[in-house]
């Protein structure tokens, strides 16, 4: 733990190292002070060299202010990394939004204003002499944020989210300032070095993590994270005697879920309700339904749609499909999810001719933009790697020709990983 400390400090003190040894990286300038259209951006004569930034670029700010002031998001935009060194300044105005791939870096006597919304895997502000102010209408989403506080003040008023959050304090000069409505969320791990006790102005409750780690009183008044396990459909099968279905499902658990509906199509597109069931609401044991259908026709194409139907209105669904004359001999789809919670791997069982051409993905409840995480496929089995994922609530999307055929909750638990200490995940502990 002693070397992750120190190592963690390192990254604050010294120039980074952007991006992986296999990119090349295109140092780019910025010619604008503010970029205010998507036809500034994309003005070759706007940029040093006259290369309009791509995913790939490395933007050097120079002797200026760098200021973005329109939705970059929109129009796909991203860049590689940027860098902003002494006596310059970014600006993210209440109209820009900007990704950044890999890293931003605050350079000492620089300065960093947010009144929009930054995404970027790893931020570094190493503001010395400088400037970090986080507006009221600006958001930070990242992966990771060090963030080293020596002179200046750290004035926080909008929303972070963070997997990993790392905040040192090196003098009694400088402070961070959590105004009135500022929300830092860690997903996993936040780090404190403070030995000084009145670096702090604002309400601690203001910042909650998983885990904290460093500084005791801080983490004492910081506000734990506690995650709420939803509802996990854990079954879902069809049985067919007949001219009759039996639907039957389980779940492993339910938390405020309100009821479900069994939907019946012949093309996959078009489906017709056969059936509504109300759900136990809040159950932490395995809960078995069943459904049944009498008209079922073998000669025909029968798709059936389970829809489960949060209180709050969210909604899931898990598409099992019955090709004409096979009766249940064949179920094509998502077969079965397992294990869930996972800590380590999620694997889903497929039976479709042609799995690798399903769209599946796992999105994080939280910094979407940063986890969009996709399987390898292995035959008919998709495997999730996920033990260098941060715990927490995902949600994992199966389509098929555009047709979404599963949505279901999936929970990263914590691992026991000895390697790498940023692939051990927080310890979770269930809030009812």
């Amino acid at each position: 733990m002693k070397l992750f400390l120190l190592f963690s400090f390192i990254l604050c003190t010294v120039i980074p190292s952007f991006g992986s040894s296999d990119v090349n990286y295109q140092t780019i300038k910025p010619k604008l002070e503010r970029y205010t259209s998507i036809d500034d951006w994309e003005n070759p004569n706007n940029w040093t060299p006259n290369v309009v930034p791509n995913k790939n670029s490395f933007i050097s700010v120079k002797e200026r202010f760098f200021i973005i002031d329109f939705n970059t998001r929109s129009y796909q935009i991203s860049v590689g990394n940027i860098d902003v060194p002494a006596k310059c300044e970014m600006n993210i105005t209440s109209r820009g939004s900007i990704l950044i791939n890999n890293d931003l870096f605050i350079n000492n006597n620089a300065v960093l204003s947010i009144g929009g919304k930054l995404t970027a895997q790893k931020i570094t502000i190493n503001a010395n002499h400088g400037e970090f102010i986080l507006e009221e209408t600006g958001t930070i989403d990242a992966h990771e944020i060090f963030i080293k506080i020596d002179d200046y003040d750290a004035d926080l008023r909008g929303q972070i989210s963070t997997t990993y959050f790392d905040l040192g304090f090196t003098s009694k000069k400088g402070s961070l300032l959590l105004g009135e409505n500022v929300y830092i969320d860690v997903q996993s791990k936040l780090t404190v070095r403070n030995k000084f006790k009145d670096n702090i102005v604002g309400d601690l409750k203001k910042i909650a993590a998983y885990e904290c780690e460093g500084n005791e009183l801080f983490c004492l008044g910081i506000k734990s994270n506690r995650l709420r396990l939803p509802t996990i459909v854990d079954f879902f099968d069809i049985e067919v005697d007949g001219t009759t279905a039996y639907v039957y499902w389980e779940t492993q658990r339910e938390k405020d879920c309100a009821r479900f509906i069994i939907e019946k199509s012949e093309n996959g597109i078009d489906y017709t309700p056969i059936g509504e069931l109300q759900a136990s609401m809040n159950s932490r044991e395995v809960t078995p339904y069943d459904l049944k259908d009498n008209n079922f026709n073998t000669e025909i194409e029968n798709y059936y749609r389970l829809r489960t139907i949060q209180n709050d209105n969210e909604e899931f669904v898990w598409v099992r499909h019955l090709p004409a004359g096979k009766n249940d001999k064949e179920e094509f789809g998502v077969a079965q999810l397992d294990p869930n919670p996972t800590n380590f791997k999620l694997t889903l069982q497929l039976e479709h001719d042609n799995p690798k051409s399903l769209d599946i993905k796992l999105h994080h409840t939280q910094n979407e933009s940063i986890w969009d995480i996709k399987p390898n496929i292995e035959g008919k089995k998709a495997i999730f790697d996920v033990h260098h994922y941060p715990a927490g609530a995902y949600i994992l999307k199966v389509k098929d020709n555009n047709q979404l055929i599963y949505s279901g909750n999936v929970i990263i638990y914590a691992t026991n990983s000895k390697g790498n200490l940023k692939n051990s995940q927080a310890i979770i502990v269930e809030e009812e």
